[in-house]
């Protein structure tokens, strides 16, 4: 199904739904009949002030059925969405100077604008109905490829912004993949967290409307206080997702923990098909949390420890590795029946992966997501998007015996000493999150001369128990490694202060090397030098 035609599948569908709750406790319902209608009048009123094909059009705020009704009506209409990564209020000013930068037709707002502010032209907030504003006069605009039909916004841990032309084609490809990889049907519940101005979340709305799945929208903070009511079927989310019940686990006493010991020997000496059902009954009252129906759980987004992933799988819970990027779609999956603990996975069909002289992952595709760059991020376009529909990833990693690709850094992260040695932080940062009690931990070299601190955020950072237990492993494996390697310092941060919200962690959950750096240590560090 062309993806510009996406919205008429809603009609095939009466029994299927789409759930909103919001921050604030409001909870929207649809079904898949009422969504169409309402794309349908959007579709309507937006031709009415003289938007159409291929017109640029924003959408910011925070997610809310009226995204994901102006998402499917702007595919409807073949105009390119722009998804704004707004989701804070902002004043009239700002909207008009965005408008013009990305040379928008109109933007339309999910969330009202502060006070009573007499809104830019061609800015509308959903909220009011119907549409009444003036289409921007004939703005300046990227001369676009014929197969992009929106454009998205990602950031690296570098934190620099890139401007994505997202291919029809290649995403059809990617919604055609999950489903027949994922063996959807119509009894899943797909779960959407992240802002809908990360692509993936947008997608996975494709994927529920193609397949007719019902699609649950929960606002992060209100996640696991209704996920036991949603009752979802498949997630996807960041390893921050699933830590919360590890830390539940590590923190239990000696006593609570007894269903983890018996989900232990039980794994030793059941096979999986019989012993699995079992120990996932063991192992309720932490993954519970989630719902009672989950069959498929996905995290990849930023570094996995291991130990996160074993201890869902010792408690039956469906915890698998993935890989993709937004350029690309997806690259690898583990599976069930298909997986290895601390791997990205196999490579997806119809996707060709190699390991360059330097170590970078490089995808070969002939349906890549993504064509490109605009606005932001060109200047680097040539280095990502290589001759072939090849394209490099930006990450290091090899494949072991079994075909099983495994993902050790990123390349701009590598430390050079003045020796010339090449250290890769994270394979350090990896160790120590494996053997220590820690939330997270970032290997840079602050002063630029190789020698090397390690940043450890911990729940209980003042701990002369816990840190002393990181110090000691620090210690005895500095013994183990040749000197360039060798960390030096530990600084202990609290784990409150990595978040989104202080500028430490990107929206992908993964920690903002460049703001760790201007914040902890107040310079920029040595990585990627």
């Amino acid at each position: 199904m062309p993806i510009n035609d996406l919205y008429k599948n809603l009609a095939e569908h009466p029994d299927r739904r789409m759930r909103f709750f919001a921050i604030d406790g409001r909870m929207v319902t649809k079904t898949f009949p009422e969504v169409h209608d309402d794309v349908v009048r959007l579709m309507d009123e937006l031709r009415d002030r003289g938007v159409g094909a291929g017109d640029l059009v924003g959408i910011a705020g925070p997610n809310s059925y009226e995204w994901v009704v102006a998402d499917l009506a702007l595919l409807g209409l073949a105009c390119v969405s722009v998804a704004l990564p707004l989701e804070r209020r902002t004043d009239a000013a700002t909207m008009d100077e965005l408008a013009g930068r990305y040379g928008l037709s109109a933007l339309l707002l999910t969330q009202a604008p502060p006070g009573d502010p007499d809104l830019p032209q061609g800015v509308a907030w959903l909220g009011l109905r119907p549409l009444a504003f003036e289409p921007r006069p004939a703005p300046a605009r990227p001369d676009l490829p014929d197969d992009v039909f929106s454009i998205a916004f990602s950031s690296g841990t570098s934190g620099s912004k890139k401007g994505l032309m997202m291919s029809a084609k290649g995403v059809e490809n990617t919604i055609r993949t999950s489903g027949e990889a994922w063996r959807v049907d119509g009894d899943d519940n797909l779960l959407i967290v992240m802002p809908f101005s990360n692509f993936q979340q947008r997608y996975l709305i494709y994927l529920a409307v193609r397949y007719g799945l019902d699609a649950t929208v929960v606002a992060p903070e209100r996640m696991f206080q209704k996920m036991r009511d949603f009752e979802p079927t498949i997630v996807l989310g960041p390893p921050s997702f699933f830590e919360v019940a590890h830390n539940r686990v590590d923190s239990a006493g000696v006593r609570e923990r007894w269903p983890v010991l018996l989900a232990t020997v039980l794994d030793a000496v059941l096979p999986d098909r019989v012993g699995r059902p079992l120990r996932a009954r063991l192992g309720r009252r932490w993954t519970g949390m989630y719902g009672s129906r989950v069959r498929l759980m996905f995290t990849g987004s930023a570094p996995v420890p291991p130990r996160t992933v074993r201890l869902f799988q010792l408690l039956g819970a469906p915890l698998h590795e993935v890989y993709g990027s937004t350029e690309v779609g997806w690259i690898a999956f583990n599976l069930p029946g298909r997986s290895k603990v601390g791997s990205a996975g196999r490579p997806v069909d119809g996707i060709g992966v190699e390991v360059a002289d330097d170590g970078e992952v490089v995808v070969r595709t002939d349906s890549p997501q993504c064509l490109g760059y605009v606005f932001e991020g060109t200047e680097t376009q040539d280095t990502v998007f290589l001759p072939g529909g090849r394209v490099a990833t930006g990450d290091l990693g090899r494949f072991d015996e079994a075909g099983f690709l495994r993902l050790v850094g990123r390349k701009k992260n590598v430390i050079i000493t003045r020796s010339g040695v090449k250290i890769n932080p994270e394979e350090l940062e990896l160790a120590v999150e494996k053997a220590c009690r820690v939330t997270r931990a970032m290997v840079a070299s602050p002063s630029g001369d190789g020698l090397l601190t390690c940043v450890v955020w911990l729940d209980d950072w003042r701990s002369p128990e816990r840190t002393a237990e990181v110090e000691a492993y620090i210690e005895e494996s500095n013994r183990q490694r040749e000197a360039a390697r060798r960390i030096s310092d530990v600084v202990f941060r609290p784990e409150s202060e990595l978040t989104v919200e202080s500028g430490l962690l990107t929206r992908n959950f993964k920690v903002d090397r460049s703001a760790v750096a201007r914040t902890i240590f107040g310079e920029k560090t040595g990585a990627g030098r």
